[in-house]
This record gives C-alpha cells, sequence and structure tokens, in this order.
C-alpha cells in the first residue's frame, strides 16, 4: 500500500514538474518572439526617398540603393504632365504623378536592380525636357 501512495505522489509530482516546465517554456517561446520581432522591425526600416526638382535635376546623376525610390518635384507645374523613358528600364521603373483623391502624388522612379540608366523627362504641356542619370546600387 505503501508504495502505490509514493507510486501516485511520483506520478503528482512529475506531472506538476512536467506542466511547470512547459508553462516555463512557453513563456520563453513568446519572449524569444517578441524580442525577434523587435529585431526585424529595426532592420526593415523605411528609408526616405531621395528628393529631387525638375528645375534642377537637368544634367545630373542620381544614386539610390535597389528598391529606393526619387520624388520628383514639379514646381508649378502639373506632375500629371510628365513623362519618363529610360535608357535601361531593368534599373528603374517610373511612376507617373497625378491626383489620388484629394492628393497630388508626384512622379518618381524607383530602383528594380543595380546599374545605371539614363532619363528623359518629357512635359507634355510645356514641352520641356530635363535629363539625368540614376545609379542603382
Amino acid at each position: 500500500m505503501k508504495n502505490q501512495k509514493l507510486i501516485k505522489v511520483s506520478a503528482i509530482a512529475a506531472l506538476a514538474a512536467a506542466a511547470a516546465f512547459s508553462l516555463s517554456a512557453c513563456s520563453t517561446a513568446a519572449d524569444e518572439d517578441s524580442s525577434g520581432a523587435d529585431e526585424s522591425s529595426e532592420t526593415s526600416q523605411v528609408v526616405a526617398p531621395t528628393i529631387i526638382d525638375v528645375a534642377t535635376a537637368d544634367g545630373q546623376t542620381i544614386d539610390i540603393s535597389n528598391g529606393g525610390f526619387v520624388d520628383i518635384t514639379t514646381g508649378d507645374t502639373d506632375p500629371a504632365d510628365w513623362s519618363a523613358v529610360l535608357s535601361d528600364p531593368a534599373v528603374a521603373s517610373f511612376t507617373a504623378g497625378g491626383k489620388s483623391g484629394d492628393a497630388v502624388m508626384n512622379p518618381g522612379l524607383q530602383g528594380t536592380a543595380a546599374g545605371t540608366t539614363k532619363v528623359e523627362l518629357t512635359n507634355k504641356t510645356t514641352g520641356q525636357v530635363v535629363s539625368f542619370t540614376v545609379n542603382v546600387k
């Protein structure tokens, strides 16, 4: 009879220890997950775009990282009037400007692959042409 009590007490103690261990393992995993999330949010910070003015961009060279953006301000001209031709469309992509609801968006470029491309912006209303180079690293 004493052996059966000892076995029951041992079994209960073992279950209690296992439960305590599994609870501490869960909280440790949660702690690791939250600290891992903090680290990944630090490494995935948003990089501000490179801003250029169409009035001063002619002949310039702009360096951006792969995935980086160039925001092209258009002064007093309508952002929707500007279009672009890129010598190497694999290096960067152009996004036209214009209205989106109440907001007015500037035209822009995004680096899509390492390399260099010449960009020729043309204003369809004024006929103004602006040429510059974009280096994507």
